[in-house]
């Protein structure tokens, strides 16, 4: 996945609101603020950390449109140490579609359907893909964003997420109903090696996650190469819940 424009760089100066930032550039005098800043949209509902330091370097995207209350979106976060986060979680699905158009992930089977945003289940949600394999098998897909990183270990969530824990209990009624379920952990964050359950940020979510293995469940997580340019799937991480 390529960005659509190039983005621009900038510095990190609070995230706030859950969908609010506010960074600046030395720069950035035509904005006409006393010191150079700006706000822009951050596309993060999560508790983002290590994400969203004051004074990390940052990218943006240019909406080009003027009239858009935040003309420019957070994409990205560099680590003190030089590692790259999405911070935007609406790329996961994008990145995670080329990967399993392009079989990345082998465990799944050869794909011969692939389709967007379906819905699903005895709660009637949403399910970020839905496939087939060459099987005959139905796939049902969720996938989940990791940005949250203890050196080479990732983490999903990174806050409490009731909703997290209800996507997986939807899961199981899947696998239940003879198909297959997997929760798709796209990992974000540069450093990141292999992934768990975060039961220090929500032990329900772990503890669901236990159980949604033991009834069938598959869990994969999927490594990703991100910069300026774009987001590209690589393949496989191990997952250890």
């Amino acid at each position: 996945m390529q960005f659509d424009n190039p983005l621009q760089q900038a510095f990190l100066v609070r995230r706030y609101k859950r969908f609010l930032a506010d960074v600046y550039h030395p720069d950035w005098a035509e904005h006409n603020t006393p010191d150079n800043s700006m706000t822009v949209h951050c596309p993060n509902t999560g508790a983002m950390t290590g994400c969203a330091a004051s004074g990390m370097r940052v990218w943006l995207s240019d909406s080009g449109n003027p009239k858009r209350k935040y003309r420019y979106t957070w994409e990205l976060a560099e680590t003190s140490d030089g590692h790259t986060i999405c911070v935007n979680t609406h790329r996961a699905n994008t990145a995670v579609g080329e990967a399993l158009k392009q079989q990345l992930l082998p465990e799944l089977g050869q794909l011969t359907e692939l389709t967007a945003e379906q819905r699903y289940g005895y709660d009637n949600r949403r399910i970020d893909w839905l496939a087939r394999n060459s099987e005959g098998q139905q796939l049902y897909i969720e996938v989940k964003s990791v940005t949250l990183a203890d050196g080479m270990q990732g983490y999903f969530p990174d806050t409490v997420s009731q909703r997290a824990s209800d996507h997986l209990r939807s899961l199981m009624t899947m696998v239940e109903e003879g198909h297959r379920a997997i929760v798709l952990y796209c990992v974000f964050h540069g450093a990141v090696e292999q992934v768990s359950a975060a039961r220090h940020c929500d032990p329900k979510y772990a503890e669901t996650a236990q159980i949604a293995k033991q009834k069938g469940v598959e869990f994969y997580a999927l490594k990703c190469s991100i910069d300026a340019n774009g987001i590209n799937p690589v393949g496989p991480l191990p997952v250890t819940n």
